[in-house]
């Protein structure tokens, strides 16, 4: 007889009060809670955050349960923790898994915002090269270990200058290597955006308020938010100077800003005085005068 194995527990970091309105946040891919952390405690103040750590990431790493490490194994899991409705913030592929929760259950979340995150490759020949290409990358993961696999991941060109800022390289780097290599190749395999399918064409149907955001430097997902922000009704698409893909990473003052700005625009309980000004030094290329009829 097989052994029940009881559901997952993903760790989860909180920090503010407990009687504020909530948002929970998942990280990208390499990623942990940590990542979130001077974000959030901009936003403690006046938000109860939520920091999940993804499994195959940081703390949560469940090596007999591989059905978590796939996207829909992984969002289970994340909604199995939503006790009431939150407002909901992904990043890369936290925000493909974001999309995917917010898509398929709107009832639990109060607003939806994604930070460079695609809905997916919309051709299947696409996704496939993309199989091929992740289950290459995670068996270099296996056979090489972290240290060699950071280097090549960092050093693609969405990452911009990441590499030559001493300080936040290192920093950056230290968290990275506290994963587990193992667990980083499972979700690379089975969170892989070429196994997700397409949400292109679901995008219209989403009603929740949504905020996308995208670093100023990280062009191909500039211009993916910007696609992505034709498609939803009402979506708000702010770009972040001074940061390319990891924009949470390098610019967190100008995101925890821009979140701020958003969250106290589409909740009941809250209403901030600056709430109609700009996030300092964040663009709103969607942004166009009214012609006269």
């Amino acid at each position: 007889m097989k052994k029940s194995v009881p559901p997952p527990t993903l760790p989860t970091r909180t920090c503010g009060s407990h009687t504020a309105p909530a948002i929970l946040f998942l990280h990208g891919f390499l990623g942990t809670s940590a990542d979130w952390l001077p974000v959030a405690h901009r936003l403690r103040a006046a938000w109860r955050c939520l920091l999940v750590d993804l499994p195959g990431h940081g703390r949560a790493q469940f090596p007999e349960q591989p059905e978590l490490y796939t996207l829909p194994g992984a969002a289970q899991a994340v909604l199995d923790g939503v006790q009431q409705p939150v407002h909901l913030v992904g990043y890369s592929m936290g925000g493909r898994l974001a999309l995917q929760l917010a898509l398929q259950h709107p009832e639990r979340f109060l607003s939806l915002t994604l930070i460079s995150a695609s809905p997916g490759l919309p051709l299947a020949a696409e996704r496939a090269a993309r199989r091929r290409a992740d289950d290459a990358l995670a068996a270099e993961l296996d056979q090489h270990g972290l240290n060699a696999f950071l280097t090549a991941w960092y050093a693609q060109t969405l990452f911009g200058n990441l590499p030559r800022k001493p300080a936040l390289w290192r920093r950056l780097l230290a968290r990275r290597r506290r994963n587990d290599a193992a667990g980083l190749a499972r979700m690379l395999r089975g969170g892989s955006v070429g196994r997700q399918p397409s949400l292109w064409p679901r995008l219209q149907g989403l009603r929740l308020p949504v905020l996308l955001i995208a670093g100023q430097q990280d062009e191909k997902y500039v211009r993916v938010m910007q696609l992505v922000q034709q498609q939803i009704p009402g979506a708000e698409l702010r770009v972040v100077p001074g940061a390319a893909h990891a924009v949470v990473e390098e610019q967190p003052a100008r995101v925890a800003r821009t979140l701020e700005m958003f969250l106290c625009g589409n909740s009941k309980k809250l209403c901030c005085p600056s709430e109609t000004r700009g996030a300092a030094g964040v663009t709103d290329p969607g942004h166009r005068k009214k012609k006269n009829n």
